[in-house]
């Protein structure tokens, strides 16, 4: 009979445990519907709403995690994904997106102590160590570069000059990516650390470090990159996140890019607010719908503009002329 009793229970928990995972999959759904409609502060109702009426669920915390990561607070998302590893999700579900909101957060101690190893060896290599090399920067308070339309590029929305080494660099402004991603043949050049995932293995996505980035007279040092095979051996992909670090301010009239050493307070930066999050289609503005950044439609509503990326907030900070 205590057989049969244990039975029933453990029965009774897996059915509850199928019944939260199904209510925490309809309030994503209903989030993320939200989101589409342009209805943003809605769907984050939603998926807080859930936290509160369910907070020992791991299933709401993870679907907020998510969220709040394609707004761009890598540090909250990560010790939200951490909760919900706490009360019970499985990490192999999210280890991936947990590696990488502790990468953009600079969080190497906690990426490299992930229990469980559950993240290709390279990727672990190398928080070891950038825990010990940090990234740096040095230079002016502020340098202006020249904007250079990228022409026949559909996603891209600038080109910049860079120096990586003793190399020269053309650095494309890319929306639909996060990071900064070089292509596989500057492993091969001085000034470029990898950190290979194993021989044999897939060479899709190796984790390295660039020893320094010059921008204008900006000297990043130590700065984390992604390696991976792209259409034009000789470009680095930089996303709008990681301009967003340096509170990248996109000027279309004077065709010039500011970028801020030490950026403060983003809440002290002035212009309307307009909402941003990452999709399948790359950032996207948060208007009357999505509008993916790379697109005409965002070109139009902010290249007449000045306009401040300001990532952690998950906003564009539009200035008026």
């Amino acid at each position: 009979m205590l057989a049969v009793a244990l039975a029933v229970s453990a029965a009774a928990r897996t059915l509850d445990a199928q019944d939260a995972r199904a209510s925490s999959d309809r309030d994503r759904d209903r989030a993320e519907m939200l989101v589409e409609r342009g209805q943003l502060w809605a769907a984050e109702s939603v998926y807080y709403a859930a936290v509160r009426a369910r907070p020992r669920d791991p299933w709401p915390r993870l679907n907020l995690a998510r969220h709040l990561m394609a707004r761009g607070a890598a540090k909250v998302a990560a010790a939200l994904y951490e909760e919900a590893r706490f009360f019970g999700a499985d990490q192999r579900l999210f280890a991936g997106e947990l590696g990488f909101a502790y990468e953009r957060a600079g969080m190497w101690r906690a990426l490299a102590s992930m229990p469980g190893a559950p993240l290709p060896r390279g990727e672990t290599r190398r928080a070891e160590w950038m825990l010990a090399h940090p990234t740096g920067v040095n230079g002016p308070d502020t340098v202006e570069i020249a904007w250079v339309p990228v022409r026949g590029d559909t996603v891209a929305l600038a080109a910049l000059a860079a120096t990586v080494g003793g190399d020269t660099a053309t650095l494309v402004v890319d929306a639909t990516i996060r990071g900064l991603v070089v292509d596989t043949s500057w492993l091969r050049r001085p000034g470029v650390r990898a950190f290979g995932n194993g021989a044999g293995g897939p060479v899709t996505a190796i984790p390295a470090v660039l020893d320094a980035v010059v921008i204008g007279g900006m000297v990043l040092t130590n700065v984390p990159v992604h390696a991976a095979p792209l259409a034009l051996p000789g470009r680095i992909l930089a996303g709008l996140d990681w301009l967003g670090d340096r509170a990248a301010t996109f000027d279309r009239v004077r065709m010039r890019i500011a970028l801020v050493r030490s950026p403060g307070d983003p809440r002290k930066v002035s212009g309307a607010r307009v909402p941003t999050v990452y999709t399948a289609d790359g950032l996207c503005l948060v208007m009357d719908g999505l509008v993916p950044v790379a697109g005409t439609r965002a070109i139009t509503a902010l290249g007449a503009s000045r306009w401040t990326v300001l990532g952690v907030r998950g906003e564009i900070a539009v200035a008026a002329r």
